[in-house]
């Protein structure tokens, strides 16, 4: 029983490098798009690359045998690979980037098959169903989430959102925004997703890290894109149609969840405030 404990600590150690190298090589490519841009469309295509890769993950849950996951991974990983190579100006940083975190990605990979543990056919028909129903969620999700970020790419190249700080957070988004889906999918579709272990692996220890960091990403982009839409608009005589349009809509849609974020922390805070209130009016009643 150790002995598989330990593989599949070192599969989920696999699983976590290949998404922190994943991570650094999209910001990597990023910053080298940025500076190389020789035409305005670049870091548009950039963009469209890491959500057309964000769209394909969200279906490597429908490949319920460990290895199929595996050569699924490795498959856009290869996808990726090609499109920045024929999409982007090949530059020899560019190169050197892209090559290198593709080949470290493929070895770990690599790794992280002789470590898979197989959870057996009634395990993997069960989830094979499940994933299968909540695949429409998990499509939905991901559209609702990431469509105001493709309307961004749109927007003139002075706007702020095309900034380096609010596409960092676009990147961010999409590199977390996977995790979150998954919680939104298991709520909505009132799965509990780790009914069946006896103990917390590595890898859901990662996923709540990845659901921290939405929790703490999340009021950032909500606050910077209000302040960012309600800056743009002060200059209206200067906006296309267009960039008018989407800052309307992102100062109406990201303030309202902004409200509501607001909102649900107080009356946490009211509650949280109430429960040790009572405990203290409690702990004097019987000290008395």
């Amino acid at each position: 029983m150790d002995y598989l404990k330990s593989k599949k600590n070192i599969a989920d150690i696999m699983k976590i490098l290949i998404d922190i190298f994943n991570l650094a090589e999209q910001i990597g490519v990023y910053f080298i798009v940025q500076e190389s841009d020789l035409d305005e469309n670049e870091q548009q295509r950039f963009f469209f690359i890491i959500f057309a890769v964000g769209g394909a993950l969200v279906f490597k849950s429908l490949f319920v045998r460990p290895i199929l996951t595996v050569l699924f991974s490795m498959i856009i990983e290869s996808v990726e690979l090609i499109l920045y190579l024929t999409m982007l100006s090949t530059t020899t940083s560019l190169l050197a980037v892209a090559i290198v975190f593709f080949l470290l990605e493929i070895m770990l990979h690599l790794i992280s098959l002789i470590y898979l543990r197989d959870n057996g056919d009634k395990d993997r028909f069960t989830n094979c169903a499940e994933d299968c129903c909540t695949l429409p969620v998990r499509v939905v999700s991901y559209g609702l989430l990431f469509e105001t970020q493709i309307f961004f790419l749109f927007l003139d190249t002075s706007s702020p959102f095309r900034g380096t700080y609010y596409e960092i957070l676009m990147i961010l988004s999409t590199f977390f925004g996977l995790s979150g889906i998954k919680e939104v999918t298991r709520r909505c579709c009132g799965m509990d997703e780790y009914d069946d272990e006896d103990d917390i692996d590595l890898e859901v220890i990662w996923q709540g890290i990845l659901r921290l960091f939405i929790v703490i990403e999340t009021p950032i982009v909500l606050l910077t894109g209000v302040v960012y839409a309600s800056q743009s608009l002060t200059d209206r005589s200067s906006l296309k149609t267009y960039d008018f349009a989407v800052y309307i809509i992102t100062l109406i849609t990201y303030g309202s969840a902004l409200v509501a974020l607001v909102f649900s922390l107080l009356c946490s805070l009211y509650l949280c405030a109430g429960t040790l209130l009572q405990s203290i009016i409690d702990c004097f009643s019987r000290s008395q």
